[in-house]
């Protein structure tokens, strides 16, 4: 996701001109992810079909439908269970620094707690559009990070010598070097931050839903004010994941970690919040990673969906298998 692209720059080159080619890559992505994005709703929607799956099978036939379902099940599985991981972590060192100890520290402990009580209300929702005020809050969320972390980058306090340089450890202070060609020099190993924009703009997998979702306006085409809504959320995320890629990476360099906030100081107050804001907005997005888990494995199995009792056994049982799971793998 968004927190890790700094590390990907950091795959590349040591050198902070390579940021520039960085920013590039982002934006290529990030308008090719909403080209296609809009397309696979619009072809949704000339075939009659809310779901990829369907739409899938309706233009292709339904052999060979199981594909594309079974990338989105892997997919979606994979989001699900680094989320889970993230929540767990993030919670528990919110929780260490407010001064819990024994369990209520435990990572593996609040990956059940966050799981029983926030997260499987939000996952039992049908209807995407009852996750609009916590979408808001995820973004604010992410954007004060960006804020913080673009702060910090300006202030230099993690730089050596700097106020902060000695409060971390000595494998996440900033690591520079001059660039070893052209672009930064960019090299083949480009190509991992290249994944990483490829997944962190993925959502294609609900794209039938939202559009089947949004109300029809009163004036204008209802593809028109989908392709509005499109753009302007590609954008907006585009300019967070950039601040924050740029800001992590001009930070630390090589040295940004998977997780970026892992390489700010714990007693870096903005830093709390910082973490705190990107836990709202990883717990508000969960469900939209699960929603395609849950719909991908309904359809796999030729399940009917709108009835409440698969909806809510499928719900519980894959719930409790991502999240079990990653308190095995964290």
């Amino acid at each position: 996701g968004v927190l890790a692209l700094a590390a990907g720059v950091g795959a590349f080159s040591g050198a902070s001109v390579a940021v520039l080619p960085a920013l590039v890559m982002l934006c290529a992505m990030c308008a090719l992810s909403a080209y296609t994005f809009s397309t696979i709703a619009r072809v949704s929607a000339a075939v009659g079909a809310d779901t990829y799956r369907d739409a899938w099978s309706r233009i292709f036939g339904k052999r060979s439908a199981a594909f594309p379902n079974a990338a989105i099940i892997f997919k979606t599985f994979v989001g699900s269970l680094a989320y889970a991981i993230i929540l767990g972590d993030s919670a528990a060192s919110m929780a260490s620094l407010a001064g819990a100890k024994g369990l209520l520290a435990a990572p593996n402990a609040w990956i059940g707690i966050i799981s029983a009580a926030v997260l499987l209300p939000l996952c039992l929702l049908r209807d995407l559009s009852s996750l609009s005020a916590g979408s808001v809050i995820g973004t604010c969320g992410t954007a004060y990070t960006a804020l913080f972390m673009a702060i910090r980058c300006l202030d230099r306090s993690y730089a050596p010598g700097g106020a902060r340089a000695e409060l971390i450890a000595p494998a996440m202070r900033p690591a520079f070097a001059a660039a070893a060609g052209p672009l930064g020099g960019l090299n083949l190993k480009a190509l991992v931050l290249v994944s990483m924009l490829a997944t962190t703009f993925l959502a294609h997998y609900n794209a039938p839903k939202f559009y089947a979702e949004l109300a029809t306006p009163k004036r204008g085409s209802k593809l028109r004010s989908f392709n509005v809504a499109v753009a302007g959320g590609f954008a907006l995320a585009a300019a967070l994941c950039g601040s924050i890629m740029s800001a992590g990476f001009l930070t630390f360099g090589s040295a940004s970690s998977g997780f970026i906030l892992n390489n700010y100081a714990t007693a870096d107050a903005l830093a709390v919040v910082a973490r705190v804001g990107i836990f709202s907005s990883v717990t508000f997005s969960y469900p939209l990673l699960f929603f395609g888990l849950r719909d991908g494995v309904i359809g796999l199995l030729r399940l009917d969906g709108a009835k409440e009792g698969v909806h809510r056994v499928a719900t519980v049982a894959l719930l409790a298998l991502v999240n079990s799971l990653a308190c095995v793998m964290k």
